[in-house]
């Protein structure tokens, strides 16, 4: 009797079973009454489809860089065409100066397939393995697009046919940039490892390149930042030394030799300051027997107003007050 009470519930079980496989089918037909077929037919972009825009973040147009540089780009895609906009980008890839193939950039998505940019998109890429030089990158973005033309139902195959207008457009970008691995090379033209007899003293020195920065320090002090050659004024008495320090314009940075030289300077000589107080009485001396020359030649007119002893005697003394006084300043000094 339980035996037959099984077989009973297997049959009923059963029976569910294809009732619910049934109402399956009917709403599957129900939702797909018929076939669907697309048929595309290529052709020039609409009039007023913008193709994907490439904004170029790095490397910067004109830039230097040194052995660390990074490709970071976004792609857009412009919706201002209504439905015969881009749909979205199928390729995306770059050209390098230094490599003749396209390399294609992937992105991919959450299930590992290649992920379709609908609206935008950002990407970075590792540049530090391509050499050196004045180079260029161009990054391309296929974007298609299509549009639905016509609808057609075929009865004998009970297919619906979608007929759509298919096209593409391509956006770019290019940059040109100088990739610098090479540091800037100094050459210092003085000071030299010398003694110099002035406290100023002319810093001269090339540089095989551009640069973007120069600092020097002198006698181990704080760096000082200079635009090119300059003097080196006021300075003291004794042994000194100068390191010259360079920075290219992509950041590669390079150093002088550290430099030795002194300063001796002369001191003052007394027999230059003899000869020059010789003169100067010399000087004095000969106006002051000119004067009286002329006094004497007077003497006769003078006479009549004073005697010319008295005159004669009074200018002496005044002279000799005056070369004494000047004499004796000149050799105290």
């Amino acid at each position: 009797m339980a035996f037959n009470r099984d077989a009973h519930m297997r049959k009923k079980a059963a029976a569910i079973t294809l009732v619910l496989a049934f109402l399956a089918i009917i709403e599957v037909a129900d939702a797909n009454p018929y076939h669907r077929e697309a048929v595309g037919t290529e052709i020039s972009p609409p009039a007023g489809t913008q193709a994907p825009i490439i904004s170029i973040h790095t490397p910067q147009n004109g830039s230097y860089y040194s052995k660390n540089l990074t490709l970071t780009f976004d792609v857009t895609i412009p919706k201002t065409n209504g439905d015969k906009s881009i749909d979205a980008v199928n390729k995306l890839y770059y050209k390098g100066s230094w490599e003749p193939n396209e390399i294609t950039i992937t992105q991919l998505n959450q299930y590992g397939y290649q992920k379709i940019i609908e609206e935008s998109a950002s990407f970075s890429i590792d540049l530090s393995s391509v050499r050196g030089g004045n180079l260029s990158i161009t990054v391309y973005a296929v974007g298609a697009g299509s549009y639905v033309t016509r609808e057609e139902f075929d009865s004998e195959s009970y297919t619906m046919i979608t007929y759509y207008d298919t096209y593409k457009m391509t956006g770019f970008s290019t940059v040109s940039f100088t990739k610098d691995l090479v540091p800037p090379r100094i050459t210092v033209l003085s000071p030299q490892n010398e003694t110099y007899s002035s406290s100023d003293v002319t810093l001269d020195f090339t540089v095989n390149e551009n640069v973007s920065q120069i600092m020097y320090t002198l006698d181990g002090n704080e760096n000082q930042t200079i635009t090119g050659n300059m003097t080196l004024a006021g300075l003291a008495k004794g042994a000194h030394n100068l390191t010259l320090y360079v920075t290219d314009l992509a950041g590669n940075a390079a150093s002088s030799k550290m430099l030795f030289f002194d300063v001796n300077l002369p001191e003052s000589s007394p027999v230059v300051t003899a000869a020059i107080a010789t003169a100067v009485i010399a000087v004095a001396a000969a106006c002051a027997d000119l004067l009286l020359l002329k006094r004497k030649r007077r003497s006769t007119e003078a006479a009549r107003n004073s005697p010319p002893e008295e005159e004669t005697a009074h200018t002496a003394r005044f002279w000799k007050r005056i070369l004494t006084y000047e004499l004796g300043n000149r050799y105290e000094k």
